[in-house]
């Protein structure tokens, strides 16, 4: 059993970059270690580039829970999302929480993405902030992120997002929030093989190297591995796929701080 000592050493250990880190939401993101900004047909784009949204063209609902990071039930996080996709453009809601009674972060955010060539897609998210501390009140801000995508070929995909363009801050200190910049490549060599590799930097720290691969059986079982660098963690996965549903799970192993589990499912709910 932990003390309550060490569980607050792990959470701030966890938290104390800022309030609402960018952290991966749904088993594929976290399994293909969250190197999907250019990664197509992903049902959590709005979390990593909301451009990616033009190429879900289907209505999807999923669900994510993350119960226990680190071993820690203070650190559970859950999200969910919703893709409507239109004859002008693809909308997204979604929303995500961390954290437990005593500390509360909730993002609730509205995402658009269009095509704006040929082969280039872009996106925007309006991003709603809300932070709650036991005995210390509670506080809101909004923020904006970016996105685009380029389809270089049938097998290659760009992508670039921003996150908080807007330098958004938070709470009576104004804390500012993470402005983050992604930049990557998917690649599939073949119909059921992708390869996913992006660079992530936060301004305030060094850049953060992010890798996946995802092989796919019969459309039904797909095998996903990953790793990301600073801080250092090996990721896989599985999903498996039966009609219009598809359940994900991943394992997340965290060079100092142990590992986490997460799952989500997916379920299409009808095209166009």
């Amino acid at each position: 059993m932990k003390t309550p000592a060490a569980i607050l050493f792990l959470f701030c250990s966890t938290v104390s970059n800022a309030a609402f880190e960018h952290l991966p939401h749904g088993g594929r993101s976290t399994a293909m270690g969250n190197a999907l900004v250019a990664l197509a047909g992903n049902e959590w784009s709005a979390f990593v580039n909301p451009a990616l949204l033009r190429t879900c063209d289907e209505r999807m609902i999923s669900l994510s829970y993350a119960p226990q990071p680190f071993q820690l039930n203070e650190l559970a996080r859950a999200a969910a999302s919703f893709i409507e996709p239109t004859s002008i453009g693809t909308f997204s809601f979604s929303a995500s929480r961390f954290g437990f009674e005593l500390y509360k972060e909730t993002r609730l955010a509205l995402s658009y993405a269009t095509d704006l060539a040929d082969i280039v897609s872009g996106g925007v998210t309006l991003n709603y902030y809300s932070l709650g501390i036991q005995n210390y009140g509670s506080a809101s801000s909004f923020g904006i992120d970016v996105g685009l995508m380029v389809e270089i070929s049938d097998e290659l995909r760009w992508g670039f997002s921003a996150f908080n363009i807007n330098a958004a801050a938070i709470g009576a200190a104004k804390e500012k929030l993470p402005q983050i910049f992604s930049t990557g490549v998917a690649f599939e060599p073949v119909s059921n093989a992708v390869i996913a590799a992006s660079i992530v930097k936060d301004i305030r720290y060094a850049a953060e190297l992010h890798f996946g691969v995802e092989y796919t059986f019969i459309d039904a079982l797909a095998l996903r591995a990953g790793t990301t660098s600073d801080p250092n963690t090996l990721n896989a996965g599985v999903g498996i796929a039966y009609a219009f549903a598809r359940f994900d799970y991943a394992f997340s192993s965290h060079s100092e701080l142990g590992v986490t589990h997460q799952f989500s499912i997916s379920l299409k709910l009808g095209d166009l």
